[in-house]
């Protein structure tokens, strides 16, 4: 958890980081040295993604891809139908959650992108 709290301080420097008894955490590592993470949160029939997050020398390699498609695996598999998470419109990553399906649902500085469960 450490290591987790390290890259999310180093990643994004002014976000409150809220983490919960219950939150999930899928890491990347690349030769035992932590490279990325995906924090999220299962509450009733929803997900909450929290932070998804890359070291920038790791990036555009496909990691990102590979937590958020695992992230995504585990709460289909729990049968949860809605996922939800907030990137800023200038963040680079919002083109990859547009990928997996996500759509904005909120407008402005940030948005708010959902996921159904494809049928």
């Amino acid at each position: 958890m450490p290591g987790i709290l390290m890259m999310i301080s180093i990643l994004f420097p002014s976000a409150r980081t809220k983490i919960l008894p219950e939150d999930c955490f899928l890491v990347a590592e690349k030769g035992g040295v932590l490279i990325g993470f995906c924090h999220y949160r299962i509450r009733g029939n929803r997900c909450y993604i929290a932070g998804l997050g890359v070291l920038p020398q790791y990036r555009e390699h496909g990691v990102g891809s590979q937590l958020l498609a695992q992230t995504l695996y585990n709460v289909e598999k729990a049968g949860i139908q809605t996922t939800y998470l907030k990137v800023r419109s200038t963040n680079q990553a919002a083109k990859l959650y547009t990928k997996f399906g996500f759509f904005e649902k909120k407008w402005g500085d940030v948005l708010t992108l959902v996921r159904k469960k494809p049928s």
